[in-house]
Parts: C-alpha cells; structure tokens; sequence
C-alpha cells in the first residue's frame, strides 16, 4: 500500500446513538480503542467501528481536537507550536459546561487516549481546587452521608481544611 493511500483511508466511527463520522484513518488511530481494534483484526471489514460508550456530541468534540493536534504535530514542535496547543486545549475545556467535560473523560478513557485524558482530568482538578466540600459533593454528585452533628465534629477536627475556600461557582 503506498504512502498516498494510507493517508486518504478513510474510516468510519459509530456514535452510542448510531450517529456515524468518517474520518481520516490517522484520526481514528489517535484512538487507542481503534488502534488496538485494527491491531487485533488486520483483516477488519469496511463496517463502521461502533464506540458504544461515547455519545456523537463527545466523539465529534474528540474527532476536532485529533485534527487540531495532529496539525499542530505537524508542525514544527517550537515553543510557539507548543503554545499554540495549549491555548486551543485551554479554550476547548473552558467551552466544556462540568457535565460535559465529566463525559468527555469519560469518552477520552473508552477511547484510551491518554493526552486528552491527562488534560480533561487536570481540568476537573482546577476547577475544584480550594472549592467547598459542597461544591465538590455537587461537582460529583455525591450524597452527603455525614450526620450533621458528624459533619460538625469533622469540620472541627479539620478547621484548616475549611479556611479560605474560594466561593462556588455555581
């Protein structure tokens, strides 16, 4: 197969809700979940690779952030380039309401794609950093189990940990 080829195969990705992306097969290789699949079946028919654990909103986020870094990798791997990335990553997770960036981990672990995993998890990070145990309950979804004369014991016993919390976003 010659080189030509390979860069204009195209591979199609099935949606949890069947919505179906052809894309680029380095696209779909920056997907370990795809990746492997080919790896494991080199014979692999023309059918769509059915990802059942990420939704077409999610996939289709994933697929434009595959093709803004490969063109960023193709690129020279200045800092300028490297800068370039970082804001593009910056503005794709600020774009991101919580649920959607929860879902967006959750797709980026399916697909096994490492980089994107790295930086969505780092998002969740710095949004609840110095945030209320409310806040982070809520973030979550967590339901307070703590009585509230408990929750008033751990609270003392742990002052430090309440001081100078930044308020809720929310």
């Amino acid at each position: 197969m010659s080189a030509a080829t390979a860069k204009t195969k195209k591979i199609v990705l099935r949606a949890d809700d069947n919505h179906e992306f052809e894309v680029d097969e380095a696209i779909a290789m920056e997907f370990g979940t795809v990746r492997t699949f080919f790896e494991d079946n080199p014979d692999a028919t023309e059918e769509p690779i059915p990802l059942l654990n990420v939704s077409s909103k999610c996939l289709s986020t994933i697929i434009e952030y595959c093709k803004s870094h490969l063109a960023f990798r193709a690129r020279d791997s200045s800092s300028s380039v490297e800068d370039e990335a970082k804001a593009y990553d910056v503005e794709l997770v600020k774009a991101l309401d919580n649920e959607s960036l929860k879902e967006m981990i959750l797709a980026a672990n399916y697909l096994n794609m490492k980089d994107l995993l790295d930086m969505l998890n780092q998002a969740v990070a710095d949004r609840i950093k110095n945030k209320s145990v409310e806040y982070v309950r809520r973030f979550f979804g967590i339901e307070n189990d703590y009585s509230p004369e408990e929750e008033a014991e751990v609270r003392a016993q742990n002052e430090w940990a309440f001081e100078g919390v930044d308020p809720d976003d929310d």
